[in-house]
């Protein structure tokens, strides 16, 4: 049975605009300087990038159809945990209704979404909450919101959180009891064609390759 959560979704489907928006912001290290920007705006005092080979256990996951994304991922973490108007901002971006906003919403830009170049469902973990974004709303309504420490879910879907035990300096025995300091993103690399916003398919080495550029 899966964990309940709180939706996490735009108004509005939005993957065809994100592949608009992905014309406008280019590839490569470019994405790397988009979340260094979102990062400084958010007044973090170290930005942090891994590079993730390792492919996850997929056992005990919220839902077992996201074993797709338990493969390797560009990580970034930061030191600021999100505030209420950085997760109103990230609705916001997927929301064209707000389109000429962007330069009020706060610290996530519009230049986050060119993340959406490698993967197509970012996760995080800032403060009490894990996010899972789902723009193409496979199997959450555009995302979900959990609070993982008040419900304990490291306990019951381990392998949802393996991927962030080391960089959250997390004990491997009793992992995640208390809100994480910071905020860590994990965007698995699109490794299929079957998306509606990039047909781009990453390997880790073009990864290596944008951090030399970097």
């Amino acid at each position: 049975m899966e964990p309940e959560g709180d939706d996490f979704n735009p108004n509005e489907p939005y993957t065809h605009r994100l592949r608009r928006i992905l014309e406008e912001y280019p590839d490569g290290s470019q994405v790397l300087r988009e979340i260094l920007q979102n990062s400084d705006d958010a007044k973090s005092t170290e930005q942090i990038f891994i590079l993730d080979h390792n492919t996850y256990s997929s056992n005990k996951l919220f839902k077992p159809e996201l074993r797709r994304f338990q493969g390797p991922a560009l990580l970034a973490i930061n030191s600021e945990t999100f505030k209420e108007r950085d997760f109103s901002s990230l609705l916001k971006l997927a929301d064209s209704e707000k389109r000429d906003q962007f330069d009020k919403i706060g610290v996530m830009g519009v230049g986050f979404n060119s993340i959406y170049h490698i993967t197509d469902s970012p996760t995080f973990i800032t403060g009490d909450k894990y996010v899972i974004l789902d723009p193409h709303k496979w199997y959450y309504n555009g995302g979900k919101s959990f609070n993982f420490v008040e419900k304990n879910l490291a306990e019951s879907y381990r392998d949802q959180f393996d991927p962030f035990i080391i960089p959250c300096n997390e004990s491997s025995t009793s992992p995640f009891k208390k809100p994480f300091k910071g905020t860590i993103f994990r965007y698995p690399l699109r490794d299929n064609d079957q998306s509606d916003i990039s047909k781009k398919i990453y390997k880790t080495q073009e990864i290596l390759e944008m951090f030399h550029r970097f």
